[in-house]
C-alpha cells in the first residue's frame, strides 16, 4: 500500500493534468440541447425530449419518470446557435429552481440544530468551489452545479459553509463540526471530487 501511495503521489502532476483537460473537453464538447441527449438532475441520468409549444408563454421545462421534456415554440426548435442558447437557457432555469426548493428545509434543520443563521444565501455557478461562505456577512453561496449531483451532497456542502459560522477555518476543530453535523461529508466529498466543477459544465 505504502509503494502504492508513492507511486500514485509522484504522478499527482500528471494527474492534476490530466483532469483539467478532460474537464476542458467536456466544457468544449458541443451540445444541441435536443432530443436523446443526457441532463443529470439529482444524481440521476435523464434523457432529453424536445416537444412543441404553442406559444412562448407555454415554453416549460417538465420532468416525466426518465425524461426531461422540454417544450418550445416552433422558433427555438432547429439547431441554430440562437435556438440552441435558448433551449439551454430554459434547462438551466428549471434546474436552478429544483435548487432552489431544496434549499429551505436543508437550511431550516442545520441552522436549529447548530444554533445559527445565514443571513443570506446565493446561487451562482462556480467554476472552482461547490460553495463558499463570507463568515463576517453571513453570507453563504452555492455552486448551482450542485443539483446534478445526488441530494447528499447539497446536504453536506450546506452542512460546511454553516459549520464556517462556528468555524472559520478548516481546522481540528472545524472537521470535528463536520463530524458531528453530519458524518457521511467524506462520502460525498469523493463524489464531488470525482467530478470537480468545471468538469460538470456544460
Amino acid at each position: 500500500m505504502e509503494r502504492i501511495e508513492q507511486f500514485v503521489d509522484s504522478k499527482a502532476a500528471w494527474i492534476a493534468k490530466r483532469r483539467e483537460r478532460l474537464a476542458k473537453a467536456a466544457d468544449d464538447a458541443p451540445r444541441l440541447w435536443s432530443v436523446g441527449e443526457q441532463v443529470r438532475v439529482w444524481g440521476e441520468t435523464l434523457e432529453l425530449v424536445l416537444t412543441a409549444a404553442p406559444s412562448a408563454r407555454a415554453e416549460s421545462v417538465t420532468r416525466k419518470g426518465n425524461h426531461l421534456v422540454l417544450a418550445v415554440s416552433e422558433r427555438w426548435a432547429d439547431s441554430t446557435e440562437a435556438a440552441v442558447a435558448h433551449r439551454k437557457r430554459l434547462v438551466g432555469q428549471w434546474l436552478t429552481t429544483q435548487l432552489r426548493a431544496a434549499l429551505p428545509d436543508l437550511f431550516a434543520r442545520y441552522e436549529a440544530q447548530m444554533g445559527v443563521h445565514a443571513s443570506a444565501i446565493k446561487l451562482r455557478r462556480m467554476k472552482t468551489r461547490w460553495g463558499s461562505c463570507k463568515v463576517s456577512e453571513g453570507i453563504i453561496t452555492l455552486n448551482t452545479e450542485l443539483v446534478r449531483f445526488p441530494p447528499t451532497c447539497l446536504e453536506s456542502v450546506v452542512v460546511h459553509e454553516l459549520c464556517h459560522l462556528l468555524e472559520p477555518s478548516h481546522n481540528a476543530h472545524f472537521h470535528e463540526l463536520q463530524d458531528r453535523y453530519y458524518p457521511a461529508w467524506r462520502d460525498a466529498r469523493k463524489l464531488l471530487n470525482a467530478a470537480p466543477p468545471l468538469a460538470t459544465r456544460d
